[in-house]
């Protein structure tokens, strides 16, 4: 086992940390890429690349963007696809001290200008599909460089020269990576190698992660999971990077067989897509052995089908943030249905306060302001000095999740800070509704909001997506009785036939529901 120290880092946070570790992420793959030189390190449909030839593309497009005049700290803007050149200017990135803020494939015009211009980059790269997306040149005035990617340019250009003597630290940021802003305006979380080490030191350690790993990139590498969770992870752990542009069901399981998929990480409503829209026992995935998830508590009925259809796969709730780096806390699920609502134990090198209103540590089973310390917590806001020193305080990072800690450490989120329903004087917290729900096995997804009450306030109110529909009312509603509080039971249901509103990330929008069912009642 590695050995544990104390540092000081970011100035004047003291964190417990990995001692025996590699400076920066650029480092790593050079390692891997010697070990493993032969072994597959990006795969792209018909595509397939060692960690020798990407090392070599990384060291020509280097040059390349010297030859732009790029240079460390220079931040360079990317969109794409989920797609083998995005993993090689990523790399570019890390190798030269290059910032890179990844675009989702899926914003708009107005909101990539909003982030070129926040982080004034230099450059931007795109690919030829989604130029529709890249604002014009005089509403991006910090940009030099606007470049469409062509493969010519990586595949054509034989001639590996001589690396760039860079010196990266690993206190430096390597990307911004964009909130999504459903409370305002984005923020650019500044993520350093320190955190990426970490954090794939995490997920490595806990799931034994080797070079016999094979992880598909199912979610946008513009969010934290897709580009620490999977694309950092894997190529950290020297195994092979399968690369899908979109999340399709029946696409997803081919290639789950066909590549011999062992890891990733989706949001439960994935896994409940595949249960749904196909037989699972027509393919092969008998090498899946870590299925992670997070962004919502997994329905047992959900867990129950997984484990018959998948008995060698070890289910695995993740719960972290873009601030946090990814995981903060890791919990493998079993069938102890007391623990299933938990998202887990801190990680490793991690530590969670539950804060109370006068921002002092309540006790055990109280509830508080999860407030995480650790490595993997990055230092701040790209450009946001304001925001910075109100989320960040005392080395801690203020996550607006509401929640307590048991006895034996099981951290339990119960609703987000700003989603709590007030019923005539009482806080109400959704996910603790939406949980119990998803463990009568009936539902495939729900999201309890406030609707708007002249005499309490807000009453609450179940939006659930099931086959059944409107015919387990009666048995839904027998659940709460039987677990609830009077006053935390729900005064009205909707049931709908299709799967609620997400954002890029694939959380569920209430602020869209609540628009939605505001005068519904």
């Amino acid at each position: 086992m590695d050995e544990i120290s104390y540092e000081l880092h970011f100035d004047n946070r003291v964190v417990k940390t990995f001692q025996k570790r590699d400076k920066t992420f650029w480092n790593v793959f050079q390692k891997n890429s010697k070990k493993n030189s032969k072994n597959i390190a990006v795969t792209d449909n018909d595509k397939k690349f060692t960690y020798q030839q990407t090392h070599d593309f990384v060291l020509e497009q280097s040059h390349y963007f010297h030859k732009l005049g790029l240079k460390k700290g220079d931040r360079v803007c990317l969109l794409f696809e989920n797609s083998w050149p995005l993993i090689i200017y990523i790399l570019v990135g890390l190798k030269d001290g290059i910032i890179i803020v990844p675009l989702n494939p899926k914003s708009s015009k107005v909101e990539n200008k909003m982030i070129i211009n926040d982080c004034s980059a230099k450059a931007v790269f795109f690919d030829q599909s989604l130029e529709k997306n890249i604002p014009s040149e005089h509403h991006i005035c910090s940009v030099k460089h606007i470049i469409c990617f062509d493969e010519k340019i990586i595949l054509n250009d034989k001639n590996v020269q001589s690396p760039r003597k860079i010196t990266v630290h690993e206190e430096d940021t390597a990307f911004i990576l964009y909130t999504s802003g459903t409370t305002g305006k984005p923020k650019g979380a500044m993520i350093t190698n320190f955190n990426i080490i970490h954090s794939c030191l995490h997920f490595k350690r806990h799931f034994e992660l080797s070079e016999k790993d094979n992880c598909i990139l199912v979610v946008p590498a513009s969010h934290v999971t897709g580009l620490i969770a999977h694309i950092m992870t894997i190529l950290f752990a020297g195994g092979n990077l399968i690369l899908m542009k979109a999340f399709d069901v029946k696409e997803f399981l081919h290639l789950a067989d066909k590549e011999k998929l062992s890891y990733l990480i989706m949001v439960p409503a994935m896994y409940n897509l595949c249960l749904h829209r196909a037989n699972l026992d027509n393919y092969n995935l008998k090498n899946w052995r870590i299925g992670c998830f997070g962004g919502a508590p997994m329905p047992i009925g959900t867990i129950k089908k997984l484990r018959s259809f998948l008995p060698n796969m070890l289910l695995v709730n993740a719960y972290g943030s873009t601030e946090t780096c990814s995981p903060a806390t890791l919990m493998t699920l079993d069938y102890n249905e007391n623990l299933i609502a938990s998202v887990g134990k801190v990680v490793e090198t991690g530590k969670i306060l539950i804060m109370g209103n006068n921002n002092k540590e309540v006790r055990t089973d109280e509830i508080g302001e999860l407030w995480i310390s650790g490595p993997m917590v990055i230092p701040g806001y790209w450009n946001d000095l304001n925001k910075t020193s109100i989320e960040f305080v005392n080395g801690y990072w203020k996550s607006g999740d509401i929640g307590y800690k048991d006895k034996n450490n099981y951290i339990y989120i119960l609703d987000r800070k700003k989603d709590v329903i007030n019923r005539g004087g009482y806080n109400i917290y959704s996910s603790e509704i939406e949980n119990l729900l998803s463990l009568s096995g009936l539902i495939v997804e729900s999201a309890v909001i406030p609707q708007k009450d002249p005499i309490l306030g807000e009453k609450i109110h179940a939006i659930v997506y099931a086959a059944r529909g409107s015919q387990i009312l009666d048995s839904l509603q027998k659940l709460c009785k039987e677990n609830l509080s009077e006053y935390k039971q729900p005064d009205y249901w909707t049931f709908v036939s299709k799967e609620l509103p997400k954002n890029k990330n694939g959380k569920v929008l209430k602020s869209l529901l609540i628009e939605e069912m505001k005068d519904k009642f």
